[in-house]
């Protein structure tokens, strides 16, 4: 049920963001649209004025070449506009200004755009062919030419034409604006013929334009934005997994929480089986003692036959035994409660050893200690009873003729150690943690409670123990021990 739930919220967490990812996405690409149509409606505005800038430099239809080309200069400084292109019905290029357009004019069409690398190209964003006021009244091409006059072109069409001819269309074309007031629609010059009216206008008659606009804005615009939708996906992302890592954090601690209770409901259930234990064994202890003062009677009645008194001495030899492992089960049992004061180190080993002086004599072991004078905050009794164990245990271990030592060692933070070691058989590796564990004993005659006790006795005193590897032999440290 609970793998369950978090693939759940896992599988929210990433759905929310991938919506929020595609969300960010849909919004870049509105945001390159909008940017997209602002530049258009830029090049809209640009073209609206160049038409007004061509019809100002109109004169009669015709274009004077270098006078457009120098308006169209002046234009083309602006940042943004790059060139401008005049084109004629063909899509030839009549007159320009900029850098010129590699641009096919076949691949465009009225109104669209080519967009390159680094620019975008539209053509003939207003029609200059034809125009058309509210009187419904049109206007021809105008014509682009080099020669700043036009008349020059033609002096000797003029001369065979007649004055007559020019005045009269002049007169006629007078009376129309008079009657009717409609704007002048120019078409072709008096002095021309229609054939090279039409030959002219296909060369040079200006029919739309083509515009280069920049697009290092529109570009840099939606680099911003891209930029910020991808801060707001990773920031997304990162908040994402730490409500994740939040949740796992948030159900772990839910876990702990019910185990702690748990287990300080079997801490406290086992106290209790601990203290009627305790109870038990020290009711248990009474009876013993009556039965081997009764065997001890026995064993020393005159009176009593040999055999009498040989099972007397072993009923007291079984009882001593019990009543040991009793007392041991008891001093494990029973709670502790440091009292530390300062404690000379070496004088409490060389008691302990005088303690243990009769084993040591039977077997020939030689004891030495190590190491500096020093004293340390330690409840002397239980610090006594711990060494006792270690230096027991060692004792044992070794065979005759054994060497145990004991090693004091301090260090830079003011804490003191103790190296109990022996050159016996030594501990397994995999035995090293076990051997604190209640009851366990490598020896027959062993209660298994010696080492537990010392570790209790150590914890207690917030130090530590272990079993540190060693060559040969067995070495238990015990360390943190604070110095005066």
């Amino acid at each position: 049920m609970a793998l369950k739930r978090k693939k759940t919220v896992y599988l929210l967490l990433s759905v929310a963001w991938i919506l929020f990812s595609f969300w960010q996405i849909y919004e870049h690409s509105r945001v390159k649209q909008a940017a997209m149509k602002t530049l258009l409606s830029r090049a809209r505005d640009i073209s609206s004025s160049i038409s007004v800038v061509i019809r100002s430099q109109d004169r009669f239809g015709i274009l004077p070449q270098s006078r457009i080309e120098a308006a169209l200069t002046d234009l083309v400084q602006s940042p943004e506009l790059q060139s401008v292109a005049l084109l004629n019905a063909s899509g030839q290029v009549v007159a320009s200004a900029g850098k010129p357009i590699d641009v096919k004019v076949g691949a465009l069409s009225e109104g669209k755009e080519v967009w390159e690398r680094n620019s975008v190209v539209i053509m003939n964003l207003v029609d200059l062919g034809h125009e058309t006021d509210e009187r419904s009244t049109t206007r021809t091409a105008p014509i682009v030419l080099k020669d700043p006059d036009p008349g020059e072109l033609f002096r000797d069409d003029r001369r065979t034409s007649g004055t007559k001819v020019a005045a009269q269309e002049e007169s006629h074309e007078r009376r129309s604006r008079r009657r009717d007031r409609s704007p002048r629609r120019f078409g072709r010059p008096p002095w021309m013929s229609e054939e090279q009216y039409q030959e002219l206008l296909a060369k040079q008659g200006l029919h739309g334009f083509l515009l280069q606009m920049s697009i290092d804005g529109y570009r840099a615009e939606c680099a911003r934005d891209l930029w910020l939708r991808n801060a707001l996906i990773l920031f997304a992302l990162i908040a994402s997994l730490g409500l994740g890592v939040a949740w796992r954090n948030i159900e772990r601690s839910e876990v702990f929480r019910i185990r702690l209770l748990k287990a300080s409901e079997m801490n406290i259930h086992l106290n209790e089986m601990n203290l009627a234990a305790a109870g038990l064994a020290h009711e248990t202890r009474n009876p013993l003692n009556l039965v081997r003062g009764q065997s001890q009677i026995i064993s020393r009645d005159s009176s009593a036959s040999k055999d009498v008194q040989a099972m007397a001495d072993r009923i007291i030899e079984e009882v001593d035994r019990v009543t040991g492992r009793l007392n041991e089960f008891i001093n494990y049992s029973r709670p502790l409660a440091p009292k530390p004061a300062p404690t000379n180190l070496r004088l409490v080993i060389h008691e302990v050893e005088r303690a243990l002086k009769t084993d040591m004599e039977e077997k020939d072991i030689r004891f030495t200690v190590s190491g500096p004078d020093i004293s340390i905050e330690a409840d002397e009794s239980l610090l006594r009873q711990v060494l006792f164990n270690l230096l027991l245990n060692a004792c044992q271990a070794v065979d005759k003729g054994g060497m145990v030592e004991v090693r004091i060692d301090t260090n830079t933070r003011g804490e003191a150690g103790i190296d109990v070691c022996d050159n016996g058989p030594g501990v397994p590796p995999e035995a090293r943690e076990e051997i604190f564990r209640p009851y366990y004993t490598t020896r027959e005659e062993g209660t298994g409670l010696g080492l537990s006790v010392a570790r209790q006795i150590v914890l207690a005193h917030q130090w530590e123990i272990e079993c540190v590897p060693e060559e040969k032999g067995a070495r238990f440290r015990i360390s943190g021990m604070k110095t005066i």
